[in-house]
Formats: C-alpha cells, sequence, structure tokens
C-alpha cells in the first residue's frame, strides 16, 4: 500500500512538472529575441580632461534617460527601458520582428546613434549600443 501510494505521488509530482514542448501537446512555446546594448554619456564637466581622465557619469545621469522600444513604424511605444547604473540596459522582446529603438533625451542630448531599426530573432541577442553627446564643452 505505502509502495503503491509512493509510486502515485511520483506520477503526479512527474506529470505536474511536465512541460509542453509541441503545438500537439496544448501550449507552444514562445520564441524571444533580446536587446541590450551600452550607454556612453559625455562629456559630462565642462573643460579639459584632468590627468586624462575624463569626469565620471553619475548613476543619476542613466536614471535620466531611457531606450524606448516602437513598433517599426514608430507609430506604437512598446516598451520604455531603464539604463543601469553602469550604462547597460536589456529587454526580452515577446515577439521576433523589426522594431524601433529611440532614446528619451534629457536636455539637449543628442546621439548619431538613434533611432534605428532592428530586427529581433528568436533566441537571438541583437545589440544596440548608444553613444550620448551631452553638449556640455
Amino acid at each position: 500500500m505505502l509502495r503503491q501510494s509512493l509510486a502515485l505521488a511520483l506520477a503526479l509530482i512527474a506529470a505536474a512538472c511536465h512541460t509542453p514542448t509541441s503545438p500537439s501537446d496544448g501550449q507552444a512555446t514562445i520564441e524571444r529575441g533580446r536587446l541590450s546594448g551600452v550607454v556612453t554619456i559625455g562629456p559630462n564637466c565642462p573643460g579639459p580632461e584632468q590627468n586624462g581622465t575624463p569626469c565620471a557619469t553619475p548613476p543619476s545621469a542613466y536614471a535620466a534617460r531611457k531606450i524606448l522600444v516602437y513598433n517599426e513604424a514608430r507609430t506604437n511605444l512598446l516598451f520604455t527601458v531603464d539604463i543601469d547604473s553602469q550604462g547597460l540596459y536589456v529587454i526580452d522582446l515577446a515577439a521576433p520582428a523589426k522594431y524601433t529603438v529611440d532614446l528619451k533625451p534629457n536636455g539637449i542630448d543628442h546621439t548619431s546613434d538613434l533611432p534605428k531599426v532592428v530586427d529581433i530573432h528568436a533566441n537571438t541577442v541583437t545589440r544596440v549600443d548608444v553613444n550620448i553627446d551631452t553638449g556640455i564643452r
């Protein structure tokens, strides 16, 4: 009796842990693509660099800017992506497709890297790095 109960319990656990992997199992696997990159902001202080070292970018400078992801035609804003304190961003996009990536600037910022149409593929990381010129001289 104990063995039968244990076998039944194990069978129920195995069935609960089963993840369908094909459409015939009742669920299709959702393919995703990833967009990531590094944002560089500068210059961050007026005048020449001191000792050949540029002024560090404060974390608040990254927090004030966002990466914007639109549909390809740029008619719908789909995602607003935070940039971390090291200048990194990442987002998993639910559907492989073409998207327009842009920047929500701060002040007189500008970049020649964006806007940009990117083609996101399933199970692939597409990298878009962004250099932001703050206009500080």
